[in-house]
């Protein structure tokens, strides 16, 4: 177990999010996958797998046919991180207690539960903060400084 890494934000959800601000930043124009897999660097097929699971989450609005693709489904302000993450791993936990379904005797008193519980709550606060416009201008904001010499 030692060396494993826990992660908040899975390989789907990553991809995902990139996904969104890709879009974000077409200003509402739709985008084929073909036209996002590219910049994303990924390839079609697993990109097309994504949007649909961004689709069935109600993130992103998906037509057929010559000059169908995605757009967002709402505004990239009204889309948070935490959106992303359900779609694809479900309920923002960093723990569970070891008793799962059986009621643990210390459930009021266990100074770890009450611990990470508070932590858990600040995690998904901050994380509920945090929008694909807020994504997408951090992007533009470093795509700028690039453009100028600085560093990014």
């Amino acid at each position: 177990m030692a060396g494993e890494t826990m992660k908040l934000i899975n390989k789907d959800a990553d991809y995902a999010i990139k996904a969104l601000v890709e879009l974000a930043g077409r200003g509402g124009r739709t985008a084929d996958v073909t036209g996002l897999a590219g910049p994303l660097g990924l390839p079609r097929p697993y990109l097309r797998k994504i949007m649909q699971a961004l689709g069935r989450g109600g993130l992103v609005l998906s037509t057929r046919g010559k000059g169908g693709g995605f757009v967002l489904a709402r505004p990239a302000a009204a889309i948070r991180l935490t959106d992303v993450i359900r779609v694809f791993q479900g309920p923002v936990k960093i723990h569970d207690c070891i008793f799962k379904a059986r009621i643990c005797p210390d459930v009021r008193t266990c100074p770890l539960r009450k611990t990470l519980d508070r932590l858990e709550a600040e995690l998904v606060a901050g994380l509920e903060g945090v929008t694909v416009a807020t994504l997408a201008a951090e992007r533009s904001g470093r795509s700028a400084g690039r453009k100028r010499g600085g560093k990014p």
